[in-house]
């Protein structure tokens, strides 16, 4: 078959699917740890001015809280970290992470506790928290995953390989989602991490499943609820 017919045939074949669209939400999850920490988690993404977005991340139990924020750019097509923020409380033990992105001097500052690091900027770098977003963009837009990403935390720019470990219907409180199962490749060999991403929500997180060397860490998705575009123009002013 002529080459021009084959590309042609491929396109009318393979529907094309619309572009992704960044749609602000509130979700809340079920958070369990090692089946003795229970609670609940939310997802809130806000649409800022112009091209930006907040990302925050909250889970709670009768022990421990934990925050995530991340500030970003998106253009429809790459997430720009700005700044990122995390802390970890459990009892009366608190650790805070934080980092900010100088893309004009192409240097990232990051800051544990009381140590601070500073390294250099790789294009394409995202943040432990929108990294999703940029996941959820190539699985729609591409068909596939991107990547290896770059993750840049408090402490270095990494490369992060995330593989489709295949697809499956999760029973939740939404009905049955179809989901493409998404694992990420650790170098520790006691570290495993894998995402259900719901296709008929645009890829939203539907389970988070994380081994972390003898810690279970699960999020269960329980509730979803986009914001109107009307009510986030009005939330951005």
């Amino acid at each position: 078959m002529p080459r021009f017919l084959l590309a042609l045939f491929l396109l009318v074949a393979s529907p094309l699917l619309p572009a992704w669209e960044l749609v602000p939400y509130t979700a809340t999850y079920r958070f369990n740890l090692d089946n003795k920490l229970t609670g609940t988690a939310t997802r809130v993404l806000e649409a800022r001015s112009g091209d930006q977005w907040r990302y925050r991340f909250s889970a709670t139990t009768s022990m421990a809280t934990a925050t995530e924020s991340s500030e970003f750019r998106f253009n429809g097509r790459t997430v720009t970290p700005l700044r990122y923020q995390k802390q970890h409380k459990v009892l009366m033990i608190s650790r805070k992470a934080s980092v900010d992105y100088n893309w004009l001097t192409k240097q990232a500052r990051g800051q544990r506790d009381e140590r601070v690091s500073t390294y250099p900027l790789r294009a394409g770098s995202v943040d432990p928290l929108n990294f999703e977003i940029q996941l959820r963009r190539d699985l729609n837009d591409l068909g596939r995953l991107g990547g290896p990403y770059v993750l840049a935390d408090a402490k270095r720019a990494e490369e992060q390989k995330f593989v489709i470990d295949g697809e499956e219907v999760l029973d939740t409180p939404l009905g049955k989602l179809k989901t493409v199962r998404i694992k990420r490749l650790h170098d520790d060999p006691e570290r495993q991490t894998m995402f259900w991403l719901a296709r008929d929500l645009g890829f939203l997180p539907a389970r988070v499943v994380q081994h972390d060397d003898t810690a279970l860490y699960t999020i269960d998705l329980l509730t979803y609820q986009p914001v109107r575009p009307a009510a986030a123009s009005a939330a951005s002013k």
